[in-house]
């Protein structure tokens, strides 16, 4: 479903998004073959009110084997998670045509709700919202 080409909107109900409660949403793409690469992201929802945040920053890895991994790009978060918009956000980076078979994909959730959000007398931890990857 991540890789389907299908997008999300602000009406995450609908069904196009994967939700991820109180962990790191991690994944990784087999290109099948040793591939140049120019470009890698994912598309992220924030609805603040439904305890989705966008991630604070998604990493980028490359590897040959799937076992040995390189950095190859992060993209921090610029957005509060005050803001109660409801938003989505591509996290894509160029990479100077890097070649790699694996791509590892690492969204860092936002972790506890703090103490202005409703959720905090309940010990509420964000949800990260992916609904697309994509590796150019």
């Amino acid at each position: 479903a991540l890789l389907d080409g299908i997008r999300g909107d602000e009406n995450w109900r609908k069904g196009d998004w994967q939700g991820f409660p109180q962990q790191d949403f991690e994944a990784v793409i087999d290109l099948k073959k040793v591939t140049s690469v120019s470009e890698v992201g994912g598309g992220f929802l924030q609805d603040t009110r439904a305890w989705i945040v966008f991630p604070t920053k998604v990493v980028f890895e490359s590897s040959m084997d799937g076992k040995t991994w390189k950095p190859l790009a992060s993209v921090s978060n610029t957005i509060d998670a005050g803001d109660y918009t409801i938003q989505t956000k591509d996290f894509s980076a160029v990479t100077n045509k890097q070649k790699a078979r694996y791509i590892k994909v690492r969204a860092h959730n936002f972790g506890k709700l703090p103490e202005w959000h409703q959720a905090y007398p309940f010990d509420g931890y964000a949800y990260v919202f992916v609904d697309e990857l994509w590796v150019r």
